[in-house]
């Protein structure tokens, strides 16, 4: 089975993020020295190109944030932690990351994609 095979059936062919089933596509979670389902997650179009594109991250789409970071999957509770960052300027965000705890490992892995993005500014204007 390939990686989006195994992703598709893990997620239920929804997206991992939003619960989308429209335009899926497999991201992987940076950083990336293997691509398998263990370190990537299935996206709709709309979480993939905000994701990819963080000056045109829609608030109100990431509220579903609220249900995805409860994930069992380590990269969707990686990915859910490092877009909550990126929209830490609303008060509901920072109230949810607030509420994750990772083991040091899930949080060494969360930081190193904020420190890739440049750390010193991981937030971005949001509309």
């Amino acid at each position: 089975m390939n990686t989006e095979q195994a992703l598709m059936q893990r997620s239920g062919s929804k997206c991992e993020l939003c619960s989308s089933d429209s335009n899926l596509v497999v991201y992987e979670v940076p950083p990336v020295s293997d691509t398998n389902a263990d370190n990537s997650i299935m996206v709709c179009e709309v979480c993939h190109e905000q994701i990819n594109h963080p000056d045109t991250m829609d608030v109100n789409h990431w509220r579903c944030l609220n249900d995805s970071m409860w994930s069992q999957v380590p990269a969707v509770q990686v990915m859910a932690w490092r877009l909550l960052k990126r929209l830490s300027s609303e008060s509901w965000a920072q109230d949810l990351v607030d509420m994750l705890y990772f083991d040091d490992e899930l949080q060494q892995w969360a930081e190193a994609g904020v420190a890739e993005s440049d750390a010193d500014d991981d937030t971005v204007p949001t509309k």
